[in-house]
């Protein structure tokens, strides 16, 4: 059981490694309002990862069918979703002030944020899907431990990956307002350049 949970943990790592928007939101809310709002937004993608990763443990090959028979639909989707998102980020005003730090309705907005991006990729769904099956816990046949707790591992590697980035970064980089504005602007170019591509592939599947 302690070998399956540590491959679970193992899992949410390198769930949270890939450059996608997630990875962008979190950087930016690092550097533009701080430690606190930076691993909250991890937080938010942990969760959507521990969802995937209960989601696909209790019904992987339900849910598999679904998703290829929906792919379309739900990639379509997943694209407005992550467009609203990059382009809330790439308009909104940047104001430097060092007493700027958000609230706690703030905070849980960073993780709101984060996890709707993560749950609004089909992408995401289909590599937790592929890492499970890859380490052997899949289904039910093919490992011990409950599922519960693999999905809770899942989270636990994901959110220690995101701490630790978040306290690199902030430790790491000075900030200035110039330097913030290009943070953001860049983190909500970048999203909304996630949303086309997610946009094409879900025209290219309708076509087909």
């Amino acid at each position: 059981m302690t070998i399956e949970l540590l491959k679970a943990f193992l899992v949410g790592v390198i769930a949270a490694v890939p450059v996608g928007p997630v990875l962008l939101m979190v950087l930016q809310k690092t550097l533009c309002r701080g430690k606190a709002a930076g691993m909250m937004t991890g937080l938010g993608s942990a969760v959507a990862d521990m969802i995937y990763a209960a989601v696909g443990l209790f019904t992987l090959s339900l849910i598999g069918d679904f998703i290829k028979d929906h792919e379309a639909l739900i990639t379509l989707s997943g694209g407005l979703i992550l467009a609203l998102i990059g382009a809330n980020i790439l308009f909104k005003e940047v104001k430097f002030s060092k007493e700027d730090a958000p609230g706690r309705l703030g905070l849980w907005s960073c993780a709101a944020q984060s996890a709707g991006s993560a749950l609004s990729n089909p992408a995401a769904l289909a590599v937790m899907l592929a890492l499970l099956a890859s380490f052997g816990l899949g289904g039910p046949d093919a490992r011990q431990s409950p599922a519960v707790l693999v999905a809770l591992a899942v989270f636990a590697g994901e959110w220690l990956y995101w701490i630790v980035l978040v306290t690199l970064v902030s430790k790491g980089v000075r900030l200035n307002e110039k330097f913030m504005k290009i943070v953001t602007r860049v983190a909500g170019a970048g999203i909304i350049c996630f949303a086309v591509v997610l946009a094409v592939r879900a025209i290219i599947l309708f076509v087909k």
